[in-house]
C-alpha cells in the first residue's frame, strides 16, 4: 500500500480528533506522528480545540424548540381565528353559486349554458399556458442575461463597478440630511 501524501494525513488528523478514523488508517497515523513533529503539535491543537468546544458546549433546554416556534407569528395561511377566511370564503361560495345558477339556467333553454362553461374553462386554460411560457421565457432571457454578465472578465467586472456605485449612491442617499425646516413644513402639511 502507498503511503498517502501530508495533506491525507491533516485530513485523518481531524477524522480522529472526531473518533470517525478507520482502523487501517489510524495505524498509519499513528506511525507517521511518530516521526512528524508539524503533525504531532496540530494533533495536539485539534484536541485542546475539541477539548475547549466540549467545555464551553452550552447545553440546551429540552423545550427550546417547542418554545422558540410557540413564540413565532402565525402566517397570513395560518391564521387560527375563523374571520381571516370568512371573507375569501364568502366570495368562493357566491362564484360558485353564480357559476351553479348560470348552468342551470342556461342549460335548461338551451345547451349554452354547457358551451358558455367550456369556453370558460378553455380561457382559463390559454391563460395558465400564455402565464407559464412567459414566466419560461422570462427565466430564460434572465439566464441569458446573466450568462452574458459573466462570460467575459470586462463585463464581469464592468458589472461589478455598476453595482458598486449604486450602492456608494444608496448610501449616500441614506446618510443624506434634511434641511432642518422640511421635516417640520411636512408635519404641519399632514
Amino acid at each position: 500500500m502507498n503511503k498517502p501524501d501530508h495533506s491525507a494525513y491533516r485530513e485523518w488528523l481531524n477524522l480522529d480528533a472526531d473518533g470517525r478514523l478507520a482502523r487501517p488508517e489510524q495505524t498509519l497515523l499513528t506511525e507517521h506522528l511518530a516521526s512528524c513533529a508539524e503533525c504531532r503539535r496540530e494533533r495536539e491543537e485539534l484536541l485542546a480545540l475539541d477539548g475547549l468546544l466540549r467545555r464551553s458546549a452550552i447545553a440546551v433546554r429540552p423545550d427550546f424548540r417547542d418554545s422558540v416556534m410557540a413564540s413565532l407569528p402565525a402566517a397570513g395561511w395560518e391564521a387560527s381565528a375563523t374571520r381571516a377566511w370568512g371573507f375569501p370564503a364568502a366570495v368562493v361560495v357566491v362564484l360558485a353559486s353564480l357559476a351553479a345558477a348560470l348552468l342551470v339556467t342556461g342549460s335548461a333553454s338551451t345547451p349554452a349554458g354547457l358551451s358558455a362553461l367550456l369556453a370558460m374553462g378553455g380561457m382559463f386554460r390559454a391563460a395558465a399556458l400564455a402565464g407559464a411560457g412567459l414566466l419560461a421565457a422570462s427565466w430564460k432571457g434572465i439566464g441569458l442575461v446573466v450568462d452574458e454578465v459573466i462570460s467575459s472578465p470586462m463585463s464581469l467586472g464592468v458589472f461589478g463597478f455598476l453595482v458598486l456605485c449604486l450602492n456608494l449612491l444608496l448610501i449616500s442617499l441614506i446618510r443624506r440630511r434634511r434641511p432642518a425646516g422640511v421635516g417640520a413644513r411636512n408635519r404641519q402639511q399632514r
